[in-house]
């Protein structure tokens, strides 16, 4: 038994709307408030563009275009055959339930696009020969690897925009550079087309009216397959041995580690690494939390005066190096501030040519000679 004519055009009109409002039918007399269960149209990554379409593309054929300079080139004017579907074969006079409404004959009402012969010869497209981009591919047969570009991609054309929209496909009854040979979109054969398929159907045959050429804009951008290709494949290594490859976070740990982010671009600072910044010290100084060098060439006797412990983190370190050798005429005093130590004493002194001392500290309260 076959479906019931209820059923098949409840499915035909009533289904593909619910669908699109998340719904599944399961009684076709509810209405879409009333049926319960979910439903979404499913699309493969490997159909979905995954790159910017041109607003307003180029006309030259075979040559590639970009949505902005220097930004990727996503599509390319081609022309395509156009080859007539068996199964759209029928006299729509004749025929109950295919008719259309101008009086015909029998012929082909159904018409597949594929790659002209000569593809991989006269196209800019890098990836021709590969893939689904090879001389006579049909569209179809590809299942969305490739597509044709839809008008609605574009504002260009609408009421109060700039522009035209160029990504409405043309049919040619032969030589496509002829204008005479273009069947208009309001011709009365009434025909429409499936961007994603390439399949023509024409309503109302008419045998001067058989479309031989196609003109349209075949994207060769990158689909979000390819995009996603390596995504979440990132190995992770400590010291050359590998911990994952299979990354869902990263989580920044230890005193002083600092994570930002600006613009998703994230900047790890992470303290207490091995930092060789110098600084030349000719005078009595107050040295900072981040003073790492000290080089010190004096005149005369100077001081230098640490800053607080609490704004080092723990195990920090610092060095400080009479670098003119003259510490035993002029002393190097170093102080701590409040009541904080050095080795338990509130200062130390550097007295003898080249002397040097290196110190690091608890981040609270103290400093250490080591």
């Amino acid at each position: 038994m076959a479906k019931t004519n209820v059923t098949a055009t409840q499915f035909a009109a009533k289904n593909k709307f619910k669908k699109l409002l998340g719904k599944t039918q399961v009684r076709p007399s509810l209405t879409d408030a009333q049926e319960a269960y979910p439903s979404n149209v499913s699309v493969p990554g490997a159909g979905v563009f995954a790159e910017p379409i041109p607003r307003e593309p180029g006309t030259d054929y075979y040559t590639l275009y970009s949505a902005s300079a220097g930004g990727p080139t996503t599509v390319e004017k081609v022309y395509f055959d156009c080859v007539a579907i068996s199964d759209g074969y029928y006299d729509g006079d004749a025929a109950s339930g295919d008719g259309g409404d101008e009086s015909q004959t029998a012929g082909n009402h159904a018409y597949y696009l594929k790659l002209p012969a000569a593809y991989q010869t006269t196209s800019s497209n890098s990836n021709k020969g590969t893939g689904n981009f090879v001389n006579s591919k049909r569209l179809y047969l590809s299942r969305g690897g490739l597509q044709l570009i839809p008008p609605f991609t574009t504002d260009a054309g609408l009421p109060g925009a700039i522009g035209n929209n160029q990504y409405y496909v043309e049919l040619y009854t032969g030589d496509p550079t002829n204008p005479s040979n273009k069947i208009s979109s309001t011709d009365a054969i009434d025909w429409q087309f499936d961007y994603y398929s390439g399949i023509i159907f024409i309503q109302d045959y008419s045998a001067s009216k058989i479309p031989v050429t196609a003109s349209a804009y075949l994207y060769v951008g990158k689909y979000l397959d390819d995009k996603l290709d390596g995504v979440g494949t990132t190995t992770v290594k400590d010291e050359g041995s590998n911990i994952t490859t299979a990354v869902t976070s990263f989580d920044f740990v230890g005193p002083g580690v600092i994570a930002t982010n600006s613009s998703n671009n994230v900047t790890v600072t992470i303290p207490g690494g091995v930092d060789y910044s110098r600084i030349a010290v000719t005078n009595t100084l107050t040295a900072s939390v981040g003073s790492r060098i000290l080089g010190v060439s004096a005149s005369a006797a100077l001081e230098i005066r640490l800053p607080n412990a609490s704004g080092y983190t723990a195990g920090q370190y610092l060095t400080i190096k009479d670098e003119a050798g003259n510490a035993n005429s002029n002393n190097i005093t170093i102080k701590t501030s409040n009541s904080q130590t050095i080795d338990g004493e509130s200062q130390i002194t550097l007295e003898s040519p080249y002397a040097a001392v290196n110190l690091y500290c608890d981040g609270s309260a103290k400093f250490f000679i080591y």
